[in-house]
């Protein structure tokens, strides 16, 4: 299965994206695009385009607590009007930095953050089960 990784306001994208494709080697997910958003509005076109084509998208950075264009509040916005399936919060040990993950349906959303230790350490926690579980293997 394909999934997509948007990077938003995010640094050390390249590790990060190694990172990434690391932690979901053992999974029958394939990483099959890395995008770049700086914008609230560049993020949720990206997410629209990517939903169009796969069911998992990852989005790497933007967790600014508390600033305008933090993801929490765009994603806030975007879900003001809708319940999700479920939604989780990813608590990070070694940060503040907690990730996310939104299910609504078949597509899933996971938000990590853009340090490259705490995406390994986030994906060996619960969301590497929750994987597991969504798409089947």
């Amino acid at each position: 299965m394909n999934c997509e990784l948007i990077f938003y306001l995010a640094s050390k994208t390249n590790i990060c994206e190694k990172a990434l494709a690391a932690s979901i080697a053992d999974t029958e997910l394939n990483l099959s695009a890395s995008l770049f958003a700086t914008s609230p509005q560049a993020l949720g076109g990206l997410i629209i385009d990517a939903y169009d084509k796969t069911n998992v998208v990852f989005i790497i950075g933007g967790l600014m607590t508390g600033e305008k264009s933090s993801v929490e509040n765009v994603l806030s916005k975007a879900l003001a009007n809708k319940t999700p399936d479920d939604i989780k919060k990813l608590k990070n040990p070694a940060s503040d930095s907690d990730g996310y993950l939104i299910r609504q349906g078949g597509q899933l959303l996971i938000v990590l953050p853009d340090e490259p230790e705490e995406i390994a350490v986030i994906m060996r926690g619960p969301v590497g089960k929750y994987l597991s579980d969504f798409t089947g293997f």
